[in-house]
């Protein structure tokens, strides 16, 4: 499956996501560390206003001590609050290992995520509120091989047909994990298509790439 958008170009959802505070892209789109927003749009646009369910892992945890913090200006949720006004009509899920940030809006949920054990994100997907399926699952949290893995392993379930699962800021030094173990999901996992961006940025030489599993 093959995406197309332009990196350099500012979206609605660049805005929305800039002004939330999230990381994912701002109007300033060129001198932003991720550019994600671009791709977000083309691929969101068309389903803007459908009654969606979406999880986003990784509510941006302002604790330095922790791993894949957002540093002590973060803005916990700030990715939550961008889906909730870019998707106007649906639900928005989120889950933390920081429960000291974990909060709750009349159309956003936030659980307690631990993404390198399996039993506990198990756990996690049989609380009530999660119990039916999503149209999108976006992993924003631990970023490291083997965390994004238990994660996926144990979430792909929960996806729904035509729905996305995306794993964010994947390290270019560790791409050819990905590439290993994609191998390996495709023969798993007959029914997804994979597909590992490396979306160009003019600032970001580092993380700026995205696993794209689509759910035929």
């Amino acid at each position: 499956m093959s995406y197309v958008f332009d990196e350099k170009v500012c979206t609605p959802l660049c805005e929305i996501m800039g002004r939330n505070k999230s990381d994912k892209g701002n109007i300033n789109i060129r001198a932003s560390h991720h550019n994600y927003t671009t791709f977000y749009y083309s691929i969101f646009k068309d389903i803007q206003l459908m009654p969606l369910r979406i999880f986003e892992l990784g509510l941006g945890t302002n604790n330095v001590n922790l791993p894949s913090n957002m540093g002590p200006n973060g803005r916990p949720g700030a990715s939550l609050y961008g889906w909730n006004e870019f998707f106007p009509n649906s639900y928005i899920f989120g889950a933390d290992i920081d429960k000291n940030i974990l909060f709750n809006t009349e159309k956003i949920n936030t659980f307690f995520c631990d993404q390198t054990n399996h039993q506990i994100v198990k756990n996690m997907w049989n609380e009530p509120k999660l119990s039916e399926g999503f149209d999108i699952i976006i992993d924003d949290g631990l970023h490291s091989f083997q965390a994004n893995v238990c994660f996926f392993e144990n979430s792909i379930d929960k996806l729904n047909q035509n729905g996305y699962f995306i794993i964010e800021d994947i390290l270019f030094n560790e791409k050819y994990l990905f590439e290993n173990k994609i191998r390996i999901w495709q023969q798993k996992y007959t029914d997804l298509l994979f597909n590992l961006l490396c979306i160009p940025s003019e600032i970001n030489k580092s993380d700026n790439n995205l696993l794209v599993v689509y759910k035929k």
